[in-house]
């Protein structure tokens, strides 16, 4: 996989500022593609081999850009083997359900799952579909034998109460 990072030079012209690896691999077949930190501006003078860092879950004020593979069922890790940071936005009644301050623009790039809200409520979404996740409470719930690769942007938000 390839990132292209695009970026200025000193005129102003448009460049490639990288064009290769992403910068941190998050998992088998996950990635951190670009993460920042408020407040954004143009041109961006980020490092494009080292964007910022920021948690799992972007705050208010962060976002991020990921590529992740969710395996199948079968083949899930013990959620409480998840890092400290995000292991507690996961329900320990359900370990798949979990919430995020976080609104989501997500494109489904492959496989597919029910993505399950309260009470059991699902919807199946495959290949090409796309998801506006809004800081509800969810379950990725994957259909078959094949891993759920989706694309996402993480936008940080505040939850009001």
């Amino acid at each position: 996989m390839k990132l292209c990072v695009t970026g200025h030079d000193s005129k102003g012209k448009a460049i490639f500022s990288h064009a290769g690896a992403p910068p941190r691999a998050a998992g088998p077949g996950s990635f951190e593609l670009w993460s920042t930190k408020g407040p954004n501006s143009v041109p961006d003078d980020a490092d494009p081999k080292a964007p910022a860092e920021v948690g799992y879950f972007p705050v208010e004020g962060e976002t991020a850009f990921k590529l992740v593979s969710v395996p199948p069922s079968a083949g899930r890790a013990d959620p409480s083997l998840l890092p400290d940071e995000i292991r507690h936005m996961f329900d320990p009644e359900d370990a798949g359900m979990h919430t995020t301050d976080t609104i989501d623009y997500v494109i489904i790039l492959g496989g597919a799952a029910d993505l399950e809200l309260d009470d059991g409520v699902s919807e199946r979404v495959e290949t090409g579909d796309c998801v506006v996740q809004r800081g509800t409470r969810h379950a990725w719930r994957v259909v078959g034998d094949e891993p759920l690769v989706l694309g996402a942007v993480l936008i940080g938000a505040a939850r009001i109460p």
